[in-house]
């Protein structure tokens, strides 16, 4: 389904997932996915998950209810992906940090991370600030759902899709005890 035609039966569409979720018959669909070039490393790709539009909208719903409950629990120090949150305001970190002679910053670039995201812990830790079955078990299947690639489905065991609308809070959640 487009956007377009999400949005030409938007009431139907939003009544139909509300009342799926409130029901917990809810089932998002295996992500399709693509590898794109990855920046930087000439020759090399990664895998981009797309989410259908109706798994999209369920994911930003989610979004918009979880992110205010873990944006208290996500230390200021970290940037990446974080609502007001610009690479501008991370250098200017940077720059206090080391005007205050600490001579120490740490910038992380995770090998696979997306791809090698562990459900269990990511759930527990999510599991710390979220009480509600439901909402778990809607994140839970957002997990599992698996990838399609040129027409086959696969399980995913670990990881969350790159291009998920939920997987940029998703990894900031599982990162906090890093951070």
């Amino acid at each position: 389904m487009t956007i377009e035609a999400f949005e030409d039966r938007l009431e139907a569409n939003l009544a139909r997932l509300h009342r799926e979720l409130r029901e917990n018959a809810y089932q998002p669909q295996a992500v399709p996915r693509l590898e794109i070039p990855k920046r930087g490393a000439p020759g090399k790709t990664r895998p981009l998950g797309i989410p259908s539009v109706y798994d999209r909208v369920c994911q930003q719903a989610l979004v918009n209810r979880l992110e205010p409950i873990f944006e208290v629990v996500f230390d200021p120090s970290s940037y990446g992906y974080r609502k007001g949150r610009k690479t501008t305001d991370a250098l200017t970190k940077i720059w206090r940090e080391l005007e205050a002679g600490n001579e120490w910053i740490v910038d992380a670039d995770l090998k696979d991370f997306f791809g090698s995201v562990d459900h269990e812990k990511l759930m527990i830790l999510v599991g710390k600030q979220i009480a509600d079955g439901r909402v778990l078990g809607v994140i839970q299947q957002m997990l599992k759902a698996g990838y399609e690639d040129k027409g086959q489905c696969f399980a995913t065991p670990r990881g969350t899709p790159q291009g998920g609308v939920i997987s940029p809070l998703l990894s900031n959640i599982l990162l906090t005890p890093f951070d």
